[in-house]
């Protein structure tokens, strides 16, 4: 093909046809031009399609991180809700009895309760070269808004309820006068005093404020995972509408 092009500029230049030859040698660079941008374009093609499939690969794992949020949040769930029964429970009541030790114990000394978001995959796509989903303009806005904003206000919600587990004053001084139920290991012997000081705390103003403002943080924390749960499951559907679309 060189060689035939070459010919055709030796034949003009041969005959002196000056003006051809200018014309044709225009007309050879710009198809130069073209055949330059085409192999620019396909490549540029090729590498939005290289960026699009690891965009969708990282969309799967996202989702896995999704459902992975779900499961827990329904495990949290099922904690607090249990929590509040108890809580409720207790509030109804104005005197307890001896029988009433055991629960009383679960209400003033139960566990913290705490919902992660699985980061990952975020902080993977953040810490890579191209930090953006080709193609996921959309899911990315929604993405970014879960593992920021609302990660924001979840890790409030743990604080809150770590501080409360810890640090409080009156949860110290609970502490100070009941022994934690941990299985596997006994209790100090029940002639110390600690039921009967878990009964008057339970029946004191101070005891039921400490069960009224748990039992009402608590309900609020349920609300707030449930919509948590709730728009990781939204962003779910989206991510697998998303890719159907884009698979058709």
């Amino acid at each position: 093909m060189i060689q035939f092009f070459r010919r055709i500029r030796q034949n003009l230049l041969s005959e002196g046809k000056t003006g051809k030859y200018l014309t044709y040698a225009l007309g050879e660079i710009i198809l130069v031009v073209i055949g330059i941008l085409i192999a620019l374009q396909i490549n540029t093609w090729n590498e939005g399609r290289k960026e699009i499939k690891k965009s969708k690969a990282l969309l799967e794992e996202f989702r896995k991180d999704l459902v992975r949020d779900t499961l827990e949040s329904n495990y949290v769930l099922g904690k607090l809700e249990d929590q509040v029964k108890l809580e409720r429970w207790a509030l109804t009541l104005v005197s307890y009895d001896p029988s009433h030790r055991d629960s009383l114990r679960k209400v003033f000394l139960g566990p913290y309760y705490q919902q992660p978001i699985t980061v990952r995959t975020f902080n993977k796509l953040q810490n890579s070269e191209n930090p953006n989903l080709t193609g996921f303009p959309d899911l990315q806005n929604e993405l970014t808004q879960y593992y920021t904003d609302t990660k924001y206000l979840l890790d409030a919600y743990n604080e809150e309820e770590k501080h409360h587990a810890f640090e409080n004053e009156i949860n110290q001084i609970i502490r100070s006068k009941m022994e934690i139920d941990v299985a596997d290991f006994p209790l100090l012997p029940r002639d110390n005093n600690q039921p009967e000081a878990m009964l008057d705390f339970a029946q004191s103003i101070q005891g039921r404020n400490y069960i009224k403002e748990n039992y009402m943080r608590r309900k609020g924390m349920i609300r707030y995972f449930q919509s948590l749960k709730q728009q990781a499951k939204e962003i779910i559907e989206l991510i697998d509408l998303s890719l159907k679309k884009d698979s058709l």
